[in-house]
Protein backbone atom coordinates (compact mmCIF):
# COMPACT_ATOMS: atom_id res chain seq x y z
CA UNK A 1 0.00 0.00 0.00
CA UNK A 2 2.91 2.39 0.59
CA UNK A 3 3.61 2.58 -3.14
CA UNK A 4 -0.05 3.50 -3.78
CA UNK A 5 0.13 6.25 -1.16
CA UNK A 6 2.80 7.77 -3.41
CA UNK A 7 1.40 6.71 -6.78
CA UNK A 8 -2.14 8.04 -6.45
CA UNK A 9 -1.23 11.67 -5.61
CA UNK A 10 1.63 11.63 -8.14
CA UNK A 11 -0.73 10.51 -10.90
CA UNK A 12 -3.32 12.99 -9.67
CA UNK A 13 -0.87 15.89 -9.86
CA UNK A 14 0.00 14.92 -13.43
CA UNK A 15 -3.65 14.64 -14.46
CA UNK A 16 -4.61 17.95 -12.86
CA UNK A 17 -1.74 19.67 -14.69
CA UNK A 18 -2.83 18.14 -18.01
CA UNK A 19 -6.51 19.00 -17.47
CA UNK A 20 -5.97 22.47 -16.00
CA UNK A 21 -8.01 24.14 -18.78
CA UNK A 22 -11.00 21.93 -17.92
CA UNK A 23 -11.47 22.95 -14.31
CA UNK A 24 -14.29 20.57 -13.42
CA UNK A 25 -12.47 17.54 -14.82
CA UNK A 26 -9.20 18.59 -13.18
CA UNK A 27 -10.85 19.04 -9.77
CA UNK A 28 -12.70 15.73 -10.03
CA UNK A 29 -9.57 13.82 -11.06
CA UNK A 30 -7.45 15.47 -8.38
CA UNK A 31 -9.94 14.80 -5.60
CA UNK A 32 -10.41 11.20 -6.72
CA UNK A 33 -6.69 10.43 -6.78
CA UNK A 34 -6.14 12.32 -3.53
CA UNK A 35 -8.80 10.20 -1.82
CA UNK A 36 -7.15 7.11 -3.29
CA UNK A 37 -3.85 8.10 -1.71
CA UNK A 38 -5.54 8.77 1.62
CA UNK A 39 -7.24 5.36 1.52
CA UNK A 40 -3.97 3.63 0.61
CA UNK A 41 -2.23 5.36 3.52
CA UNK A 42 -4.94 4.34 5.95
CA UNK A 43 -4.95 0.71 4.80
CA UNK A 44 -1.17 0.25 4.88
CA UNK A 45 0.09 -2.25 7.45
CA UNK A 46 2.24 -0.24 9.91
CA UNK A 47 5.87 -1.31 9.96
CA UNK A 48 5.53 -3.94 7.24
CA UNK A 49 8.36 -3.81 4.71
CA UNK A 50 7.60 -4.10 1.00
CA UNK A 51 9.97 -4.30 -1.95
CA UNK A 52 8.91 -2.43 -5.09
CA UNK A 53 11.29 -2.15 -8.06
CA UNK A 54 14.17 -3.05 -5.77
CA UNK A 55 13.29 -0.33 -3.26
CA UNK A 56 12.41 -1.16 0.34
CA UNK A 57 9.29 0.68 1.48
CA UNK A 58 8.13 0.75 5.09
CA UNK A 59 5.48 2.98 6.64
CA UNK A 60 5.71 2.96 10.44
CA UNK A 61 2.79 3.83 12.71
CA UNK A 62 3.89 7.43 13.44
CA UNK A 63 4.64 8.00 9.76
CA UNK A 64 1.25 6.59 8.79
CA UNK A 65 -0.64 8.86 11.21
CA UNK A 66 1.28 12.00 10.27
CA UNK A 67 1.00 11.21 6.55
CA UNK A 68 -2.76 10.75 6.97
CA UNK A 69 -2.90 14.15 8.66
CA UNK A 70 -0.88 15.57 5.76
CA UNK A 71 -3.54 14.31 3.33
CA UNK A 72 -6.22 15.95 5.48
CA UNK A 73 -4.24 19.19 5.61
CA UNK A 74 -3.97 19.12 1.82
CA UNK A 75 -7.74 18.76 1.58
CA UNK A 76 -8.21 21.70 3.94
CA UNK A 77 -5.79 23.81 1.88
CA UNK A 78 -7.86 23.19 -1.26
CA UNK A 79 -11.18 23.64 0.55
CA UNK A 80 -10.15 26.92 2.21
CA UNK A 81 -8.83 28.62 -0.94
CA UNK A 82 -9.89 32.31 -0.80
CA UNK A 83 -13.12 33.24 -2.55
CA UNK A 84 -12.61 33.95 -6.24
CA UNK A 85 -9.32 32.04 -6.45
CA UNK A 86 -8.75 29.08 -8.75
CA UNK A 87 -8.45 25.81 -6.82
CA UNK A 88 -6.78 23.92 -9.68
CA UNK A 89 -3.19 25.25 -9.16
CA UNK A 90 -3.44 24.65 -5.41
CA UNK A 91 -4.78 21.13 -6.02
CA UNK A 92 -1.92 20.27 -8.38
CA UNK A 93 0.62 21.64 -5.88
CA UNK A 94 -0.73 19.79 -2.85
CA UNK A 95 -0.95 16.51 -4.78
CA UNK A 96 2.69 16.85 -5.80
CA UNK A 97 3.53 17.65 -2.18
CA UNK A 98 1.59 14.60 -0.99
CA UNK A 99 3.51 12.37 -3.39
CA UNK A 100 6.77 13.76 -1.99
CA UNK A 101 5.58 13.33 1.61
CA UNK A 102 4.54 9.72 0.94
CA UNK A 103 7.91 8.97 -0.66
CA UNK A 104 9.79 10.51 2.27
CA UNK A 105 7.69 8.61 4.82
CA UNK A 106 8.03 5.26 3.04
CA UNK A 107 11.65 5.12 1.92
CA UNK A 108 13.96 3.31 4.30
CA UNK A 109 17.24 4.62 2.86
CA UNK A 110 18.34 8.14 3.96
CA UNK A 111 20.20 8.58 0.67
CA UNK A 112 16.95 8.12 -1.26
CA UNK A 113 15.16 10.50 1.11
CA UNK A 114 17.87 13.07 0.42
CA UNK A 115 17.39 12.56 -3.33
CA UNK A 116 13.64 13.17 -2.96
CA UNK A 117 14.38 16.33 -0.98
CA UNK A 118 16.69 17.61 -3.71
CA UNK A 119 14.04 16.99 -6.37
CA UNK A 120 11.31 18.65 -4.31
CA UNK A 121 13.56 21.62 -3.53
CA UNK A 122 14.38 22.11 -7.21
CA UNK A 123 10.74 21.83 -8.31
CA UNK A 124 9.46 24.13 -5.57
CA UNK A 125 12.17 26.69 -6.21
CA UNK A 126 11.23 26.72 -9.91
CA UNK A 127 7.65 27.83 -9.13
CA UNK A 128 7.27 31.59 -9.82
CA UNK A 129 7.61 33.52 -6.57
CA UNK A 130 9.06 36.69 -5.06
CA UNK A 131 12.35 35.14 -3.91
CA UNK A 132 15.07 33.98 -6.27
CA UNK A 133 15.63 30.32 -7.18
CA UNK A 134 18.93 30.19 -5.29
CA UNK A 135 17.43 31.72 -2.16
CA UNK A 136 14.61 29.18 -2.06
CA UNK A 137 16.62 26.08 -2.93
CA UNK A 138 19.56 26.79 -0.62
CA UNK A 139 18.25 25.54 2.75
CA UNK A 140 16.52 22.29 1.63
CA UNK A 141 19.40 21.41 -0.71
CA UNK A 142 21.92 22.00 2.07
CA UNK A 143 19.75 19.88 4.37
CA UNK A 144 19.71 17.04 1.84
CA UNK A 145 23.50 17.14 1.55
CA UNK A 146 23.85 17.03 5.35
CA UNK A 147 21.55 13.99 5.47
CA UNK A 148 23.75 12.28 2.88
CA UNK A 149 26.83 13.13 4.95
CA UNK A 150 25.23 11.82 8.15
CA UNK A 151 24.11 8.57 6.51
CA UNK A 152 27.53 7.91 4.98
CA UNK A 153 29.40 8.70 8.19
CA UNK A 154 27.02 6.52 10.25
CA UNK A 155 27.54 3.62 7.83
CA UNK A 156 31.33 3.87 7.98
CA UNK A 157 31.85 4.93 11.59
CA UNK A 158 32.57 1.36 12.80
CA UNK A 159 32.07 2.25 16.45
CA UNK A 160 34.12 5.47 16.52
CA UNK A 161 32.31 7.72 19.05
CA UNK A 162 33.43 10.99 17.47
CA UNK A 163 32.25 9.93 14.01
CA UNK A 164 28.93 8.70 15.40
CA UNK A 165 28.36 12.05 17.12
CA UNK A 166 29.17 13.77 13.82
CA UNK A 167 26.65 11.54 12.02
CA UNK A 168 23.91 12.36 14.52
CA UNK A 169 24.72 16.07 14.28
CA UNK A 170 24.60 16.00 10.48
CA UNK A 171 21.27 14.13 10.36
CA UNK A 172 19.56 16.49 12.80
CA UNK A 173 20.96 19.64 11.18
CA UNK A 174 20.04 18.28 7.75
CA UNK A 175 16.40 17.77 8.68
CA UNK A 176 16.09 21.13 10.44
CA UNK A 177 17.73 22.89 7.50
CA UNK A 178 15.32 21.29 5.04
CA UNK A 179 12.34 22.29 7.19
CA UNK A 180 13.66 25.85 7.46
CA UNK A 181 14.14 26.12 11.23
CA UNK A 182 16.75 28.29 12.91
CA UNK A 183 19.60 28.69 12.14
CA UNK A 184 18.28 28.28 8.57
CA UNK A 185 15.22 30.50 9.04
CA UNK A 186 13.69 32.06 5.92
CA UNK A 187 11.40 35.07 5.55
CA UNK A 188 7.66 34.51 5.20
CA UNK A 189 5.88 36.84 2.75
CA UNK A 190 2.08 36.41 2.47
CA UNK A 191 2.16 37.73 -1.12
CA UNK A 192 4.12 34.66 -2.15
CA UNK A 193 1.99 31.68 -3.31
CA UNK A 194 1.74 29.13 -0.51
CA UNK A 195 3.27 26.25 -2.55
CA UNK A 196 6.37 28.39 -3.23
CA UNK A 197 6.55 29.79 0.30
CA UNK A 198 8.67 28.52 3.23
CA UNK A 199 5.38 27.49 4.85
CA UNK A 200 5.33 24.54 2.43
CA UNK A 201 8.29 23.15 4.41
CA UNK A 202 7.42 24.54 7.86
CA UNK A 203 3.82 23.36 7.88
CA UNK A 204 3.34 20.72 5.17
CA UNK A 205 6.43 18.62 4.37
CA UNK A 206 8.26 19.27 7.64
CA UNK A 207 6.14 17.06 9.93
CA UNK A 208 6.64 13.87 7.93
CA UNK A 209 10.35 14.64 7.59
CA UNK A 210 10.66 15.00 11.36
CA UNK A 211 8.94 11.64 11.86
CA UNK A 212 11.45 10.06 9.48
CA UNK A 213 14.29 11.53 11.55
CA UNK A 214 12.81 10.22 14.80
CA UNK A 215 11.84 6.75 13.59
CA UNK A 216 14.07 6.05 10.59
CA UNK A 217 17.34 7.96 10.66
CA UNK A 218 17.91 7.63 14.40
CA UNK A 219 17.82 3.81 14.32
CA UNK A 220 20.94 3.87 12.15
CA UNK A 221 22.84 5.30 15.10
CA UNK A 222 24.01 2.92 17.86
CA UNK A 223 22.92 3.39 21.45
CA UNK A 224 26.26 5.02 22.30
CA UNK A 225 25.43 7.91 19.95
CA UNK A 226 22.06 8.62 21.60
CA UNK A 227 23.30 11.25 24.11
CA UNK A 228 24.91 13.38 21.41
CA UNK A 229 21.92 13.01 19.10
CA UNK A 230 19.55 13.98 21.91
CA UNK A 231 21.70 16.93 22.96
CA UNK A 232 21.61 18.40 19.44
CA UNK A 233 17.82 18.01 19.27
CA UNK A 234 17.33 19.55 22.70
CA UNK A 235 19.71 22.40 21.94
CA UNK A 236 17.97 23.23 18.68
CA UNK A 237 14.59 22.84 20.37
CA UNK A 238 15.43 25.30 23.13
CA UNK A 239 16.99 27.69 20.60
CA UNK A 240 13.97 27.64 18.28
CA UNK A 241 11.50 27.87 21.15
CA UNK A 242 13.34 30.84 22.63
CA UNK A 243 13.78 32.51 19.24
CA UNK A 244 10.10 32.02 18.43
CA UNK A 245 9.05 33.62 21.71
CA UNK A 246 11.57 36.48 21.51
CA UNK A 247 10.79 37.16 17.86
CA UNK A 248 7.04 37.15 18.47
CA UNK A 249 7.33 39.86 21.11
CA UNK A 250 9.29 42.03 18.68
CA UNK A 251 7.04 41.38 15.67
CA UNK A 252 4.06 43.30 14.45
CA UNK A 253 0.83 41.28 13.98
CA UNK A 254 1.74 40.24 10.45
CA UNK A 255 3.35 37.32 8.59
CA UNK A 256 6.48 37.66 10.71
CA UNK A 257 4.44 36.83 13.80
CA UNK A 258 3.14 33.72 12.03
CA UNK A 259 6.67 32.71 11.11
CA UNK A 260 7.80 32.90 14.72
CA UNK A 261 4.71 30.97 15.83
CA UNK A 262 5.73 28.09 13.56
CA UNK A 263 9.29 28.30 14.88
CA UNK A 264 8.14 28.24 18.50
CA UNK A 265 5.91 25.23 17.93
CA UNK A 266 8.74 23.42 16.16
CA UNK A 267 10.96 24.15 19.16
CA UNK A 268 8.57 22.16 21.35
CA UNK A 269 8.55 19.33 18.80
CA UNK A 270 12.35 19.12 18.75
CA UNK A 271 12.51 19.18 22.54
CA UNK A 272 9.89 16.44 22.83
CA UNK A 273 11.74 14.14 20.44
CA UNK A 274 15.13 15.01 21.92
CA UNK A 275 14.08 13.83 25.38
CA UNK A 276 14.15 10.23 24.03
CA UNK A 277 11.12 9.46 26.17
CA UNK A 278 7.89 7.81 24.93
CA UNK A 279 5.77 10.56 26.48
CA UNK A 280 7.89 13.29 24.91
CA UNK A 281 7.74 11.64 21.50
CA UNK A 282 3.96 11.17 21.75
CA UNK A 283 3.55 14.84 22.64
CA UNK A 284 5.78 15.86 19.74
CA UNK A 285 3.71 13.77 17.30
CA UNK A 286 0.50 15.38 18.57
CA UNK A 287 2.08 18.79 17.97
CA UNK A 288 2.93 17.75 14.42
CA UNK A 289 -0.74 16.94 13.88
CA UNK A 290 -1.57 20.32 15.39
CA UNK A 291 0.76 22.03 12.92
CA UNK A 292 -0.89 20.28 9.99
CA UNK A 293 -4.52 20.58 11.03
CA UNK A 294 -4.61 23.96 12.78
CA UNK A 295 -1.64 26.29 12.39
CA UNK A 296 -1.03 25.72 8.67
CA UNK A 297 -4.67 26.09 7.52
CA UNK A 298 -5.15 29.10 9.80
CA UNK A 299 -2.15 30.79 8.19
CA UNK A 300 -3.65 30.08 4.76
CA UNK A 301 -6.92 31.64 5.94
CA UNK A 302 -5.06 34.67 7.28
CA UNK A 303 -3.03 35.27 4.09
CA UNK A 304 -5.61 37.46 2.28
CA UNK A 305 -5.91 39.77 5.30
CA UNK A 306 -2.12 39.87 5.66
CA UNK A 307 -1.70 40.77 1.98
CA UNK A 308 -4.29 43.56 2.28
CA UNK A 309 -2.64 44.66 5.54
CA UNK A 310 -6.09 44.72 7.12
CA UNK A 311 -6.30 46.21 10.61
CA UNK A 312 -6.25 43.72 13.45
CA UNK A 313 -9.66 42.33 14.32
CA UNK A 314 -11.36 43.34 17.53
CA UNK A 315 -10.93 40.85 20.32
CA UNK A 316 -14.20 38.96 20.60
CA UNK A 317 -15.28 35.52 21.84
CA UNK A 318 -14.24 33.71 18.65
CA UNK A 319 -10.84 35.45 18.69
CA UNK A 320 -10.25 34.34 22.28
CA UNK A 321 -11.25 30.74 21.53
CA UNK A 322 -8.96 30.74 18.50
CA UNK A 323 -6.13 32.18 20.60
CA UNK A 324 -6.66 29.41 23.18
CA UNK A 325 -6.32 26.78 20.47
CA UNK A 326 -3.16 28.41 19.08
CA UNK A 327 -1.65 28.65 22.57
CA UNK A 328 -2.36 24.98 23.30
CA UNK A 329 -4.81 25.64 26.12
CA UNK A 330 -7.33 23.07 27.33
CA UNK A 331 -9.40 21.49 25.89
CA UNK A 332 -7.66 21.83 22.52
CA UNK A 333 -5.11 19.43 20.99
CA UNK A 334 -2.06 21.42 22.01
CA UNK A 335 -2.85 20.89 25.70
CA UNK A 336 -2.32 17.09 25.99
CA UNK A 337 0.70 17.44 23.71
CA UNK A 338 2.29 19.99 26.03
CA UNK A 339 1.44 17.93 29.10
CA UNK A 340 3.16 14.87 27.64
CA UNK A 341 6.30 16.84 26.78
CA UNK A 342 6.34 18.44 30.25
CA UNK A 343 5.95 15.01 31.85
CA UNK A 344 8.95 13.72 29.95
CA UNK A 345 10.99 16.84 30.72
CA UNK A 346 10.14 16.68 34.44
CA UNK A 347 11.37 13.09 34.65
CA UNK A 348 14.51 13.53 32.55
CA UNK A 349 15.57 17.19 32.85
CA UNK A 350 13.54 19.32 35.26
CA UNK A 351 15.36 22.63 34.44
CA UNK A 352 14.19 22.15 30.85
CA UNK A 353 10.64 21.65 32.14
CA UNK A 354 10.84 25.02 33.91
CA UNK A 355 11.98 26.74 30.71
CA UNK A 356 9.21 25.05 28.72
CA UNK A 357 6.55 26.25 31.17
CA UNK A 358 7.83 29.83 30.95
CA UNK A 359 7.88 29.68 27.15
CA UNK A 360 4.36 28.21 27.00
CA UNK A 361 3.00 30.94 29.26
CA UNK A 362 4.85 33.57 27.22
CA UNK A 363 2.93 32.51 24.12
CA UNK A 364 -0.50 33.25 25.65
CA UNK A 365 -0.62 36.99 24.81
CA UNK A 366 1.10 36.39 21.47
CA UNK A 367 -1.58 33.89 20.51
CA UNK A 368 -4.22 36.58 20.96
CA UNK A 369 -2.27 38.86 18.62
CA UNK A 370 -1.93 35.98 16.18
CA UNK A 371 -5.68 35.32 16.21
CA UNK A 372 -6.41 38.95 15.34
CA UNK A 373 -4.39 38.74 12.10
CA UNK A 374 -7.30 37.00 10.37
CA UNK A 375 -9.05 40.37 10.18
CA UNK A 376 -12.84 40.38 10.12
CA UNK A 377 -13.81 36.73 10.59
CA UNK A 378 -16.88 36.51 8.36
CA UNK A 379 -18.38 34.24 5.73
CA UNK A 380 -16.00 31.58 4.39
CA UNK A 381 -13.25 32.54 6.82
CA UNK A 382 -15.58 32.15 9.78
CA UNK A 383 -16.80 28.77 8.51
CA UNK A 384 -13.20 27.65 8.00
CA UNK A 385 -12.15 28.77 11.47
CA UNK A 386 -15.09 26.95 13.08
CA UNK A 387 -14.27 23.76 11.16
CA UNK A 388 -10.63 23.88 12.26
CA UNK A 389 -11.60 24.55 15.87
CA UNK A 390 -13.97 21.57 15.87
CA UNK A 391 -11.26 19.28 14.48
CA UNK A 392 -8.76 20.55 17.04
CA UNK A 393 -11.26 20.22 19.86
CA UNK A 394 -12.00 16.61 18.90
CA UNK A 395 -8.28 15.81 18.89
CA UNK A 396 -7.84 17.53 22.24
CA UNK A 397 -10.76 15.76 23.91
CA UNK A 398 -9.92 12.30 22.55
CA UNK A 399 -6.13 12.13 22.12
CA UNK A 400 -5.88 8.57 23.45
CA UNK A 401 -7.11 7.05 20.20
CA UNK A 402 -4.37 8.79 18.24
CA UNK A 403 -1.78 7.98 20.90
CA UNK A 404 -2.75 4.31 20.75
CA UNK A 405 -2.22 4.31 16.99
CA UNK A 406 1.11 6.06 17.48
CA UNK A 407 2.15 3.51 20.07
CA UNK A 408 2.39 6.23 22.70
CA UNK A 409 0.00 4.55 25.15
Amino acid sequence: MAELAFGFPAAGALLVSLLHRRRAAALAAGLLFGLGGLLATGLAAPGQAETVLGLTLRLGAPGQIVLTATFLAAGLAVLLVPAGSDRVPMLASVLAGLAAAAAIASLADPLLVALVLLLVAAIQAAVPALRTFSERVRAPAFGALLIVLGALVAAGASGHPALLRLAGLALVLGVTAAIGLAPYLQSLDPREPAPASPVAWLGFLGPVLMVVLATGFSVRLPVDAAPGYAAVLLGLGVFNLGLGLFGSWRSRPDADLWRYSFVGEWGLVLAGIGLLDPSGSAGAYLLLLNLLLLRLPLYLLARPALVRESPAAKIGPLTLVLAAALAGAAPFAGFPARLLILRAATVNAWPLALFLVIAMLGWLPQSIRLATTLGGVRGRVRAGVLLLLLLNLALGLYPNGVLALLGGR
